[in-house]
Order: C-alpha cells, then structure tokens, then sequence
C-alpha cells in the first residue's frame, strides 16, 4: 500500500471519529528526526516483508500506549528523573520506532512504586483520545461490527504490543470474550498489566461502538484488592471475578452483532493492512547493551572480535567499555564466551564443517581447546549436538 494511499486513510478514519465520545488526536505519519546521527538511539532499518512481522518486532513494542503509561505516572507523581537513560523513552514522541519491551517492564515497576491500585488504569485511559493507539485504534472506529473490530484488533494486536502479547477472540452462550494471554505471568507487576487490558478493551469498543458499553463480566488473574463499587466503575459491570486463567471481558452478542455507526468496510480493510504493513516497516530503538550485541555479532566477519575493536565502533575507551559491560552484570570474556557458543552451535548443527575448521573459525587455538568448551556448555562432545540437527 502506498504512502499517499495510507495517509488518505488515515485522514479518512480521523474523519469518522469525529462524533465519537472523544476529541480526536490525529495520527502522525513517521517522520525523519532532526536531530544529529550521533545523538540518536541506536535503530534497526527493517524492509516489509511478508509474513516478518512476528520477526522484526520481537521484543519490542509501539510507542503509542508507552507515551499513555509515562503521562499517567507523571501526573500520578513519578519523578521524571526517574525515566532517564530507559531505551526508547528519549525518542518516544516520533512515530515509526518500537521500543524495548523490557522498557514498558521496566517503566510498569516505576508505576507500582506510586499510589495507583484501580485507579490508574482508569487514569491511562482518561488520557486517550481515538488514534492515541495509532492504527489499532481506528479499526474499531470503521469496522462493520464490533464483533469485527475485535477480531482485527485481535489479529493486528503486534500494532501496540509485543508479538508475544496476543488477544484471543471467542464466542459462547454468555456472548463474545476477549482474552489476553503474555508472557508475564511472574512478573511482579503482572496484576496491573492483567487490570488495565480489560479496560482498555472496554473504552477503545465504546468509543467505535458511540456508547459506553456494559459487558457481561470482567475476569482478572488475582484477587481484586479494590472495592466492588470502584472495580464497577472501571468496568461498567458488577460481575467482576477473580482467579482466572488470564484476565479477559465479554461482551453481550446484541453489543457484538450490532453495526457499528461509522462502519466503512473498505477502509476497515485497508487500515488492516495499513497496521500489518506499518509494525513490520518500524525501527526497533534498542538499549546499549542491545547495541553491543549487535555490533559484536558484525565485527566476527572481519575474524575473531577484539575489545578495542568492538570499543571503537561503540566510540568508547576499550576500559569504558569494560566498565559500562559490568554495570549491566556481565564481562567482555562472558560476552565473547556465548558469542563463541552461539556459533559454535550453529555451525555444528547447520554445516558438514569439521571440528578443526570450526575451532579455526570461531577463533580456538586447536579442536582440543574446542571441545573442552563444548564439554563445559553442554555436558557432552560435539557428535551429540550435530546428530541434534538444526534447532
């Protein structure tokens, strides 16, 4: 899909929210930064690909609901000092990045600090205005029915999250529930993700829907702490239940099967494809450490990496280096040591290469001093990680 023809529909989906239940904040198309090369967090440039969604965006995600959650724990009282040096954060405001996930993880740990319980789920989400999740947002502003939207918003849902976040959409006797399973179920802060989803789900629906919605119930992973009353409030119904496999909201089928009032089918499919096309395009904003990664993974086709090398191409002192690798819990022998793994591993599980090309390779003195290093990761000699086959 073109650009012209994105941002037509774009501007066609902002018109249609405008007698929606909020004023509208505009979608920006991505834009080139003003600012110098070198000032810039380190990016990652992706072409579209089919189907490399799920690959570009791994670990990452959208800025849209980050800039909700830093705005609401700001005026809840967090000290924006705070927020400083977290990858992403500084870029934020630009459209067309993705940012470390472990930085909304990081960010949800900050939030838990302050006085938020059920009100600040209530508080993100008053701070929304349709398109303030970008695309996502305006597939429920356009599709045929609400039922509809939920099924696009399920499977677009990497437009706002992490691919390994994912909205299940199912329908029974009690009406349409939605779902939401991630990976971070032991996370500490997993009860305030697990209460604000719901929620969300419920005020992006109203919105398209022209009218707040009741749902059937709420169900949520813990007990809730709240009082009922205030847990009704948040979710405009008094069945909220705890103890569940994973927080979800169902909605009444009359609500689901009833047209939206801004329907536009045609440009509900080309918002669709508009969200796939865009989450594949966006540049990932990684941390240094990520950064290191990277430039340690380029440096080994000019031969083994070495440290003043690798420091030069990060524009650092080989001892800065050092110390910046130590404060983030590892070493440059512990970094080089799972560099050689990984490789390692590769090569025997993917090539007919000898054990003594592969010490030679991967930067061994001998095969010998190899496999002691694979008997010291693994517990056993090469042949049984080659017989393994590719993983």
């Amino acid at each position: 899909m073109s650009a012209r023809r994105a941002e037509g529909a774009t501007k066609r989906a902002e018109g249609a929210s405008k007698i929606a239940l909020y004023p509208v904040l505009p979608v920006s198309m991505p834009r080139a930064s003003s600012r110098p090369l070198g000032d810039r967090p380190f990016m990652v440039n992706n072409a579209v690909r089919d189907g490399a969604v799920g690959d570009t965006a791994k670990g990452t995600v959208s800025p849209h609901l980050t800039r909700l959650l830093v705005r609401a724990s700001i005026a809840t009282g967090l000290d924006r000092s705070r927020l400083a040096g977290m990858p992403g954060l500084a870029v934020l405001d630009e459209e067309g990045i993705r940012i470390p996930t472990a930085t909304v993880l990081r960010l949800w740990e900050l939030i838990s600090s302050l006085a938020w319980e059920v009100d600040g789920s209530q508080g993100v989400m008053q701070l929304w205005r349709p398109g303030g999740l970008g695309v996502w947002d305006y597939l429920f502003s356009v599709s045929g029915t609400l039922g509809d939207a939920l099924h696009a918003s399920s499977r677009r849902f990497t437009a706002i999250a992490d691919p390994a976040d994912r909205l299940l959409v199912t329908r029974d006797g009690d009406g349409v529930t939605v779902t939401y399973q991630g990976p971070y179920r032991d996370h500490p802060q997993y009860p305030l993700i697990a209460e604000l989803v719901p929620h969300m789900l419920l005020i992006v629906a109203s919105s398209g829907a022209g009218r707040r919605l009741a749902p059937v119930r709420v169900r949520l992973p813990h007990r809730p702490s709240a009082a009922p009353k205030r847990l009704g409030e948040l979710y405009n119904t008094r069945y909220v239940e705890g103890e569940a496999d994973h927080p979800s909201i169902t909605f009444a089928e009359a609500d689901t099967d009833a047209p939206l009032p801004r329907a536009d089918p045609a440009l509900a499919a080309i918002l669709d494809e508009h969200a796939r096309l865009s989450t594949a395009a966006a540049r990932p904003v990684l941390g240094w450490l990520d950064r290191f990664h990277a430039i340690l993974e380029s440096a080994v086709a000019d031969g083994p990496p070495g440290l003043d090398h690798v420091a030069r191409r990060l524009a650092l002192s080989p001892r800065t280096l050092q110390r910046r690798l130590r404060e983030e819990g590892t070493s440059w022998r512990e970094e080089l040591e799972k560099l050689r793994q990984r490789r390692v591993d590769r090569l025997l599980r993917e090539t007919s290469l000898s054990v003594e090309s592969i010490a030679a390779r991967v930067g061994f003195t001998d095969s010998r001093s190899l496999r002691r290093a694979i008997h010291r990761w693994y517990g056993h000699g090469p042949a049984v990680i080659r017989a393994s086959g590719p993983t």
